[in-house]
Order: C-alpha cells, then sequence, then structure tokens
C-alpha cells in the first residue's frame, strides 16, 4: 500500500530482526528478570495493555544457524512475535537495535497495518526468558515481555505527523509472556556456505564490481499473516545483500520499495565494516520461475541502494543481479486461475494474492491481470467448503464480491450480480484453497445496460 511509502527509517523493525551480524548486546536496562510461566502445556499467553491475550495457535521454527522464532497467533489480525538469535537457555535482550537481532512485534489487526515493535530507536524494549529447550520433544518453554512502539495513523491509514513533520509514535506494553512447550520445527531450507541447499546461485554488481555470495541463507517467515522468502546473500569480504519477496508475487516483473513492514518487496545493501544499509530506491525485480510446489525461486534484479533515513548521501548502484534460490515447496502450491469471459479464454498474466480485515473479518482477495484486463474475487478467509452466492459490494465483512474491469484506467468495473462461488477444497494448515465461480458482470450504478458473463472460472492459490 502506498501509505508505507511515507514511513522513513521508522519501519525498519523486521530488517533490524536479521540485517545486521553484530553480536547480540549485553541485558540492560529494567527488565522483569523471572515473571511466572503459568501457561498450560501447548499455550502462548500474555497480557496487552493489560488484557488478556491467549493465542489461538503457537508455533516455532529454528533454523540451522539457530535462530528461532516464537508465534502466538489470534484471529481477527493478531499475533506475537518473538525473534532471537543463538537460540539457547537464557534470557535475552528483545531492544532491537543495530548490535541486537532480537526483537518482539504485536500486530492489533487493526488499520495500521504496522506492528508494535520493540525497536531500540523507537524507544522500544524488552527481555525474552528461555527456561528450556527440549531437543528431544522439540519443544520451547519461557516467558517474555517487551514495550512496542509504532507510528501513529488516522483513519484511512495514513501516518500522523507533528508540527515538525515528524510521524507521532503510540506504544504499548507486552506483560506477563509465557509460552509452555510450544512445538517447533527445525528450518534447514537456508542456504550455501556450509549449510542449506548448495544449488543456491547469486550474484549481482556494486557499483560495477562483482558481488560474489560466499554463503546464501533462505528463510521463510510468516510477517503477520503474510508469508515470505527472504534471501541472504554474504561476500567473503563482509558485503551483505538481502531481498524480501512476498511469496504470493508470482512470476512477473515488480517494483521494490525503500521501506517496509516486514511484508513488502525490498532489497538492501550493505558494505560491511559498520556501514549503513541502503535499500532500494528504486528497484525493481523479475521473476522467471517461482515454484511453490517444487521450492524453486528464479529471478533478476537491480536497485539503487540508498539511506532510507536520508542521514548520509551513500549511494550504490546494483547491476546484472540474479538468483537462484531452493526452499521447501508446498504440493500442489503453484496459484492458478482461468475463466471465460463472454466465451472467450481468461488466462491472467499476473496473480497478486492479498489480505486485508473488515469490521474485524479477515478477507482473501485474489487480483487478476491479462494485459489491460482485470478480474478479482474476494470473500472472507472464514469461508468454509461448500458453495456460496456473490452480492454486489462489501458491507458488513462477510459479503463474497467479483469484478470484472474491461480495459483497466478506462472502462467502468463491472460487478457480480448474480454469481456463484464454489470451495471445493480449503486446506488451513499448508492455506490452499480451491474453487470455482460463475458470475454477471453488471454496472452497479444501472446506468450502463452492458452484461459481462464470467463462467467456467476455477482457481487454486497458496495464502501469502
Amino acid at each position: 500500500m502506498k501509505k508505507m511509502y511515507f514511513l522513513k527509517g521508522m519501519l525498519l523493525l523486521f530488517v533490524a530482526f536479521q540485517f545486521f551480524s553484530c553480536e547480540n548486546e549485553p541485558l540492560t536496562g529494567e527488565f522483569i528478570q523471572n515473571e511466572e510461566n503459568d501457561a498450560d502445556v501447548g499455550q502462548f499467553k500474555a497480557k496487552v495493555a493489560g488484557q488478556e491475550y491467549i493465542a489461538s495457535s503457537a508455533s516455532a521454527t529454528l533454523t540451522t544457524d539457530n535462530e528461532m522464532v516464537i508465534t502466538g497467533i489470534k484471529p481477527g489480525g493478531e499475533n506475537i512475535t518473538l525473534s532471537i538469535k543463538d537460540a539457547a537457555v537464557g534470557s535475552f535482550n528483545l531492544s532491537t537495535g543495530a548490535n541486537n537481532e532480537n526483537g518482539g512485534a504485536y500486530f492489533d489487526g487493526s488499520i495500521n497495518v504496522l506492528p508494535y515493535v520493540s525497536a531500540a530507536a523507537l524507544g522500544g524494549s524488552g527481555l525474552l526468558n528461555i527456561t528450556e529447550i527440549d531437543a528431544d520433544a522439540q519443544t520451547v518453554t519461557g516467558t517474555f515481555s517487551f514495550m512496542g512502539v509504532r507510528i501513529k495513523v488516522d483513519g484511512d491509514g495514513n501516518p500522523i505527523l507533528d508540527g515538525n513533520g515528524d510521524p507521532v509514535l503510540e506504544d504499548i506494553e507486552i506483560t506477563n509472556g509465557a509460552f509452555n512447550a510450544i512445538a517447533y520445527v527445525i528450518d534447514d531450507t537456508g542456504g550455501g556456505g556450509g549449510g542449506g541447499n548448495p544449488n543456491n546461485e547469486f550474484f549481482a554488481k556494486v557499483d560495477g564490481v562483482d558481488f560474489i555470495a560466499d554463503s546464501i541463507f533462505v528463510t521463510e517467515p510468516m510477517v503477520g499473516d503474510v508469508h515470505m522468502i527472504n534471501i541472504l546473500a554474504r561476500s567473503n569480504t563482509g558485503e551483505l545483500m538481502r531481498i524480501d519477496v512476498p511469496r504470493s508475487l508470482g512470476v512477473g516483473t515488480f517494483e521494490m520499495v525503500n521501506i517496509s513492514d516486514g511484508t513488502k518487496l525490498i532489497a538492501l545493501y550493505n558494505a560491511g565494516n559498520g556501514a549503513e544499509n541502503l535499500t532500494s530506491n528504486p528497484g525493481s525485480i523479475t521473476i522467471s520461475e517461482f515454484d511453490l510446489e517444487l521450492g524453486i525461486l528464479t529471478a533478476t534484479f537491480s536497485f539503487t541502494g540508498t539511506d532510507p533515513l536520508g542521514q548520509v548521501p551513500d549511494i550504490v548502484e546494483v547491476t546484472e543481479g540474479s538468483f537462484t534460490v531452493y526452499f521447501e515447496g508446498v504440493p500442489g502450491a503453484n496459484n492458478a486461475f482461468t475463466a471465460n469471459v463472454d466465451g472467450a479464454s481468461y488466462s491472467p498474466d499476473e496473480i497478486v494474492i492479498t489480505t486485508s480485515i473488515v469490521n474485524q473479518y479477515p478477507r482473501i482477495t485474489i487480483t487478476t491481470t491479462k494485459g489491460d484486463q482485470r478480474m478479482e474475487l474476494t470473500f472472507p478467509a472464514t469461508v468454509t467448503e461448500g458453495t456460496f452466492d456473490m452480492g454486489t459490494e462489501i458491507i458488513d465483512g462477510d459479503e463474497i464480491v467479483a469484478y470484472y474491469t474491461p480495459v483497466v484506467g478506462t472502462s467502468i468495473t463491472y460487478v457480480s450480480s448474480p454469481g456463484s462461488l464454489v470451495i471445493t477444497n480449503y486446506d488451513i494448515p499448508n492455506g490452499i484453497i480451491e474453487g470455482t465461480f460463475n458470475f454477471t458482470g453488471v454496472d452497479a450504478s444501472g446506468q450502463d445496460p452492458t452484461i459481462h458473463q464470467i463462467t467456467g472460472g476455477e482457481f487454486l492459490i497458496v495464502l501469502p
């Protein structure tokens, strides 16, 4: 969303979790050292601004580099995520900064898509105590608390600025956090340099000089409710390059952003030896293969790297970038979408899956384009296998609506009236949804008598 472009350097939150290669900071500040763990086995809980938070599901991932991410999720988009390096029994400073990769984040599921983060630069802080890691049972137990900070937004989701033009911050306190015997999985998909898939390849030129990756790491973090593919390449001279790719992008050419909340397409370059992070401004990537079933991502890229904070004048030109990386595939997960428009085949060039919240209903939107044409299908994530009628507008948040635009930017958009959606498969653990649909597209205002018949619609998507 365009709002992200206004958020200056404040949003280097998830960047800070993994971009830096320094050692963790020693514990400083006033932290609660011994919180009581009253969570039941398998439970993740906390108090958010004094209110009870009990996750409906909890999970953890441990990489072969010993980085751990622990997540507790509630319906409606709420999510607490804890990220630490060098996971072991002990205490970890969550005050994310240039010398500390550990951090905590709280997504509240509101119109403000930014999470509250424990970034030291924003005034955040926190502590995580791991009391047990059971390698045999693959479970982790511990307690946590942190102060999260984020930029405040108005009713339209735009940043609120003070009299000096700087973003206004808001904070929230997460206390009494506890998780007990949360199951973790081992992510061994990192690549290159002594771990993961040795077939990973990565190359670029930085100001005309070859960037040759000595190690390549591929991770698949879940940021809020968005699946990401993160590629991190390091050279033997200490240079670092990273590209974050939303798993929902698919094949095509896409523009990068220069500031991300962890869910956007972005690239970063760091020259090492204490240099500043320089992010894509502008930048683009062309994905030629994105096979979610086999777990293969091939692309070329280029970007101009600048300081997203605007505090240093350093600029680098990254050109001739290319990579092929491998990650854990999901059987049958490749997005697919077909339909007929007035009898003519509609096979889109691009399929983008996005999620949103309307009146507390989490929603899924499939947006497809074929040349100048666009077709969208949007429905609540709470949908089940079965047959459902379509409507003409989204009011309460649980409606199912389809749209067809013959020429984007020129013609009007025709809305489903009537229409039908059939969900034939909803694989919740793997986030795979299959279905069929048909609808008659009409002018919602009733002024244009033209109608379009969309028939034979089929889709298979993997949620971002």
